[in-house]
């Protein structure tokens, strides 16, 4: 299916307002961020840090576009009895491997007996999981979530889905893009995008 999410449509309206074309490749998160100096392509998204990540010569980090908090996507019916980190013991919680909610997850609910899988096969597919049980929750910075929630609204705009446990990480998640270097002005024209249109 269609990859969404507010990096995406952050980096879409970025293309129009340049008159340039989108071309979305999806790629494991795990190395995301080296893909641009590889040459693999001109710009990597996925709600990532700069922080401990080298990019080497050939690629750079863009400005922050976006300042995030931790959350959980849950069931809406379960908003009164999923509120902090003990009341997810024995529930299952899934997160995107090697990635900041992976991190948290371990250190703020496994404590308590939470299950956590590091595997997303798909957003529809997590959305499903949730839905149906076979999963209690989805970890994922706030504004992703909160996208997730607003998408996957019924028709009639009743809302299934509810973010919970909604926390700062001890180190501030400033996101940023992994850019392609070989190319100075497509990092100065994003750059004057994300100062014109800063998500706090």
């Amino acid at each position: 299916g269609k990859i969404i999410g507010t990096d995406i449509l952050f980096l879409e309206n970025f293309a129009n307002k340049m008159e340039l074309e989108v071309n979305i490749l999806e790629k494991e998160f795990e190395g995301l961020w080296n893909m641009p100096g590889l040459g693999e392509c001109d710009i990597a998204a996925a709600g990532m840090m700069a922080f401990g990540r080298d990019l080497g010569d050939s690629g750079i980090w863009s400005q922050s576009y976006m300042s995030v908090k931790r959350s959980l996507l849950i069931r809406q019916t379960d908003i009164d009895v999923l509120q902090e980190p003990k009341n997810f013991s024995g529930k299952k919680i899934v997160v995107t491997p090697e990635s900041a909610a992976h991190i948290d997850a371990i250190e703020r609910y496994q404590k308590y007996g939470a299950i956590i899988i590091p595997t997303v096969p798909s957003q529809n597919e997590i959305v499903n999981q949730i839905l149906t049980g076979e999963i209690d929750a989805f970890g994922e910075g706030n504004v992703s979530n909160e996208f997730l929630a607003e998408h996957f609204a019924d028709k009639n705009g009743s809302q299934p889905f509810a973010l919970t446990d909604i926390h700062d990480m001890s180190l501030p998640e400033k996101l940023c893009f992994a850019v392609r270097l070989t190319d100075k002005k497509l990092m100065y024209i994003l750059n004057e995008f994300i100062n014109e249109y800063f998500i706090t």
